[in-house]
């Protein structure tokens, strides 16, 4: 057998294999987050959707007496539909998580917002960014 053949034919192989594994794996979105800043820019809060099992992190990262909240919502026929929200008032620095099995085809919104409480009905500032799948 001819080493040159013997080269090809493995190169070839490898590629078939490399893009059959491709194809069965499944696609892995980006983390996408929200983020807030205060007219300085520096950043206050975000949210951060973590696509490897769906879980929302909510940081608070500016020392300024509020806590933060984030949402998600569900958005159909241009109405949004809350589904989760989560206060974190554990001062500057820190997270919360919780987890939503995003869906593929739905549109969601997730929101970052300062609060002054974990019943502060009326939010300081908000940033919102869409969430797909």
């Amino acid at each position: 057998m001819n080493k040159t053949w013997i080269a090809r034919t493995g190169l070839a192989l490898g590629a078939g294999l490399a893009l059959a594994a491709s194809i069965a794996a499944p696609a892995q979105a980006a983390d996408i987050e929200a983020q807030l800043t205060d007219a300085g820019g520096n950043l206050v809060a975000e949210i951060i959707h973590h696509d490897d099992g769906d879980v929302f992190s909510v940081h608070d990262w500016h020392p300024d007496g509020h806590g933060v909240r984030g949402s998600l919502y569900l958005v159909e026929d241009g109405e949004w539909i809350k589904l989760r929200s989560i206060y974190n008032g554990l001062g500057a620095g820190e997270f919360k998580t919780f987890q939503w099995n995003v869906l593929t085809g739905e549109e969601y919104v997730m929101e970052i917002c300062t609060v002054d409480g974990a019943n502060d009905p009326e939010a300081n500032d908000c940033s919102f960014q869409e969430v797909t799948e």
